[in-house]
């Protein structure tokens, strides 16, 4: 039993109120709070409820020692896990439900320990904490904490690519949230926002739109702004896909204000690329080039390579656009200075560039760089852009006149296709 089962037990045997045992000590509600290991009474207060009950104070110092040792072990690994110190939490944590008190909540220990294994791409740990959650938060009626992990089975599905798992996960909060004894802006409204992106990835924009839509219902009168900043963004990428540039350039404008007011200028700074991306397919090149070469100083000056690199990659396919071949050769040459060969960033560049090289009649050179960017785009599991790749790399050796290979390249396209489909749920 846990100290406050002890005491109510010898409580309830002596014939005692709560408001007996607290008299002259604490208050009824405070004895209650005890009772349930809602509250840990101080030595004083202990010493005079064991002499209330005729106990000896032994019998109930063991008892809270555990308590109070294993409720500050919690807060230390909570404390590792917000410093992104996943493996000294996951070793505490795991220790902890070794052989946890009665009153250690279990819920949020195991959602923690779920946290680590999560960010640590222990997937399958994490599943296990996360559905052992779901039990204990059903038994409990704890619907925030059964939407949380949901919600959070919903994000290792996406993580793994299993993105039908992941819409099951995240439906099955959504239809709970009238189960909920009251509202819960922040959390519902990631589920939507999450259900939004996962339907962006799909290519089902109708859909994102309306979860997003949705979303930002539940955050219009809170104060978590970065969530908002999130809604908005996920808002500007639907409507450009759907080719309603206006709304698309609306709300990432609102997207950028929110995150420059947070000082996370990283995403600020992602967003204004994406912002630069819209205004290029509007065929506003000058307002797109502005707005990429702001990204380049600002990724520089924060030390974002990757990021500038990446940046680089949009100028040269905006250059490719414009038929200015030399420029788009630079702006790939400028990218691939900046980022690791094997790096998922370097694939799209290598594409651009063979692109290019294949219209300055340098065949050779532009068949070398596609294959590249084959196997970059292979190794990364990214079947979508794989196919295009294969699609491309396809029309080279048929330019060549290597017609055996363009047709083996038509067989894997389709199916690096087919491949997508299925990882994406869809049956064929």
């Amino acid at each position: 039993m846990s100290l406050g089962q002890k005491i109510r037990e010898l409580r309830v045997a002596k014939g005692l109120t709560q408001s007996d045992l607290g008299s002259g000590l604490v208050t009824p509600s405070m004895i209650s709070q005890i009772e349930s290991d809602k509250a840990n009474p101080s030595y004083k207060v202990l010493e005079a409820i064991a002499e209330k009950l005729e106990t000896p104070l032994e019998h109930f110092l063991a008892d809270i020692q555990t308590q109070l040792e294993q409720t500050s072990a919690h807060k230390v690994a909570k404390a590792l896990l917000s410093s992104r110190n996943y493996e000294r939490a996951t070793g505490l944590l795991e220790s902890l439900l070794e052989k946890p008190s009665p009153n250690l909540n279990l819920i949020d220990v195991k959602t923690d320990l779920g946290d680590c294994y999560m960010n640590l791409n222990q997937y399958e740990q994490a599943i296990v904490e996360f559905e052992e959650v779901l039990e204990i938060a059903k038994e409990k009626f704890n619907y925030p904490a059964l939407l949380a992990a949901l919600n959070k089975l919903g994000v290792i599905e996406q993580k793994r690519q299993k993105y039908h798992r992941a819409i099951y996960h995240w439906r099955k909060a959504f239809e709970l949230f009238d189960e909920l004894p009251h509202s819960e802006p922040y959390l519902q409204s990631q589920i939507l926002t999450n259900l939004g992106t996962i339907h962006y990835q799909l290519g089902e924009f109708k859909d994102a739109l309306s979860y997003y839509d949705t979303a930002y219902k539940f955050l219009s009168k809170s104060n978590h702004f970065e969530q908002i900043g999130f809604t908005y963004l996920g808002l500007g990428l639907s409507y450009k896909k759907i080719q309603e540039f206006e709304k698309a350039a609306e709300y990432s404008q609102y997207a950028i204000a929110i995150f420059e007011s947070l000082k996370n200028m990283k995403l600020a700074i992602d967003v204004k690329r994406n912002y630069g991306i819209l205004k290029c397919e509007e065929g506003r090149t000058e307002e797109a080039m502005n707005l990429f070469n702001n990204c380049l100083e600002e990724y520089a000056r924060h030390n974002y390579f990757t990021e500038a690199a990446t940046v680089y990659g949009e100028i040269a396919r905006l250059h490719l656009k414009e038929r200015q071949f030399d420029l788009c050769r630079e702006a790939c040459q400028q990218a691939l200075e900046s980022l690791v060969a094997d790096s998922r960033e370097t694939a799209p560049i290598l594409r651009t560039l063979a692109i290019a090289e294949e219209e300055c009649g340098n065949l050779e050179l532009a068949v070398l760089n596609m294959e590249r960017a084959r196997d970059l785009f292979a190794h990364h599991h990214l079947l979508n852009e794989l196919a295009e790749t294969y699609s491309l790399l396809g029309d080279l050796y048929q330019k060549q006149g290597d017609f055996q290979r363009a047709n083996v390249c038509l067989q894997e396209m389709k199916k690096a296709l087919t491949d997508n489909l299925k990882e994406r749920g869809i049956i064929l």
